[in-house]
């Protein structure tokens, strides 16, 4: 009998050990997950502690590349990602979402802040409104989101009036004495729902990334659009999660999982190379379809979420 292609495990690089051991867990078990629902068996992939840190991650993927991984899941942060990136020439699936990173070599298989705006400025635009005031934020997502909305604002025919916080008064100034169709906040949290509450009842139609998800279920955002990952998608992935683990698990988790996916899908491949992972299909994922580019950039397919007083709704068209 013929023995069938041999597997070549992809390196898993997450924090195992040392202050964010807990996330690095959640992954772990994601990974876990689609190996218990995939049916393929041996597994298509080796764990590597990087503890957190940027010198950790360079050690797990040297180890990794000398037993022969051809493909790097991982690691997380940013300075890992860079000195990965320096230590393997293997292709890398990074978990960040910081644009930043694209010089690095490595893919992003993060949410990031141009993925989220390009998904929520053309449905906006698609619903005829024309004119955005932008809620500046602040730290590194803010500011990826700031340069993202600017870019992407004039391509798509609209005008964006930044502004320093959502008063209605600052928004009418900024309109020239009208309110604007909508207003953007790439935040989530404390902005957001100062934002929220700002606007309510005014007309403007609040728009938001990913990250206002946790703060528009806090109910005062009824009608908020967010661009996120489908629901759906990610219900039957958090129920299969929660009823191997008992806990729930978080956005980084379902990245976990769908790269995992990724590699299962290459486990044979006699060589894996940098255009495999660009090609034009892309890849199926509960957190978007993914598409990556030659740039390590990537192109994710986002629902509209619609908030509400009893959560969201995906919304049509």
């Amino acid at each position: 009998m013929a023995a069938g292609p041999k597997v070549k495990p992809a390196a898993l690089l997450i924090p195992l050990s040392g202050p964010s051991a807990a996330l690095g867990l959640s992954m772990q078990r994601a990974a876990a997950l689609v190996q218990a629902t995939g049916g393929k068996a041996p597994a298509a992939i080796t764990m590597y502690d990087t503890g957190g840190s940027a010198q950790g991650a360079a050690a797990a993927a040297v180890l990794a590349v000398k037993r022969g991984a051809p493909l790097i899941l991982g690691p997380i942060f940013s300075a890992e990602v860079r000195a990965v990136a320096g230590a393997a020439r293997v292709p890398i699936l990074a978990f960040s979402n910081d644009e930043s990173l694209r010089d690095s070599g490595a893919f992003l298989m993060g949410i990031t802040a141009s993925q989220c705006i390009a998904a929520i400025f053309g449905y906006a635009r698609r619903r005829g409104v024309r004119q955005v005031a932008m809620v500046a934020g602040e730290g590194v997502w803010a500011t990826q989101a700031d340069a993202a909305a600017r870019s992407i604002a004039p391509d798509l025919g609209l005008e964006l009036l930044p502004v320093a916080n959502a008063d209605l008064a600052t928004l009418r100034a900024a309109g020239s004495g009208e309110l604007p169709q909508a207003l953007f906040v790439a935040d989530g949290g404390d902005r957001f729902l100062a934002a929220a509450r700002s606007v309510a009842g005014s007309g403007v139609q609040l728009l938001g990334t990913v990250q206002a998800l946790d703060a528009a279920a806090q109910r005062v955002a009824d009608g908020a659009w967010i661009a996120a990952p489908d629901p759906a998608a990610f219900a039957g992935f958090a129920r299969d999660y929660e009823q191997r683990n008992g806990s729930k698990p978080g956005a980084i988790a379902a990245i976990a999982y769908d790269a995992v996916q990724i590699a299962q899908a290459f486990a044979t491949t006699p060589r894996l190379d940098r255009a495999m992972l660009t090609q034009p299909a892309g890849f199926p994922g509960i957190a978007g379809a993914v598409r990556f580019r030659a740039d390590g950039s990537a192109t994710r397919e986002l629902a509209i979420l619609v908030a509400a007083a009893d959560g969201f709704a995906v919304a049509q068209g």
